[in-house]
């Protein structure tokens, strides 16, 4: 009887009612990006899969704010964060205008403007233009960092293994005359 009633309740709020999943978003790994911004820019792409868009685009805008801070830029506004970025030739030009994009969509949800709704197209470009940001500053130069790294240690067996193995060089029988 208890369960009867249970569902005869759930059904009066089936339209206003929404099911979230049981399965856990899995958001998205950053390989070579500070764990503690990392773990927002994961924390971003999940909230997507739930479909919570201002979380989304919230959790966009601070890795941002936090991937300058972590590149030393610590005081000014965003907007003054991402300039200072490009000044500083930490991110090229075409991703300064992405980080913008991304600062644009969450100004709103940061100042608390909900007039607008954020549709699932809005986090998804936001989403990308994070992952850009995070590959520019992050993730590139560490992957060429571990390609130099690689190259210069075949280069340094390449180069012992032909001093070991050149045959030994020939006695001289010049005796001064």
């Amino acid at each position: 009887m208890y369960a009867e009633e249970i569902f005869r309740v759930l059904d009066s709020f089936n339209d206003r009612l929404e099911w979230l999943p049981l399965a856990q978003p899995t958001g998205r790994a950053f390989a070579d990006v500070p764990v503690h911004i990392a773990e927002a820019a994961t924390e971003a792409h999940k909230s997507r899969e739930i479909n919570a868009y201002r979380a989304c685009l919230m959790l966009a805008r601070a890795v941002i704010e936090a991937t300058a801070k972590e590149m030393g830029i610590r005081s000014g506004s965003l907007n003054s964060k991402i300039e200072q970025m490009a000044e500083q030739r930490i991110i090229r030009e075409h991703i300064k205008e992405g980080a913008h994009e991304i600062r644009h969509f969450g100004n709103d949800m940061a100042h608390g403007d909900f007039v607008d709704p954020v549709s699932a197209e809005d986090a998804d470009l936001t989403l990308t233009l994070m992952d850009e940001v995070l590959l520019e500053v992050f993730q590139s130069p560490a992957r060429v960092a571990r390609a130099r790294k690689a190259r210069l240690a075949r280069m340094g067996a390449t180069k012992e293994s032909t001093v070991r193995d050149a045959p030994a060089p020939a006695q001289s029988t010049f005796t001064g005359r």
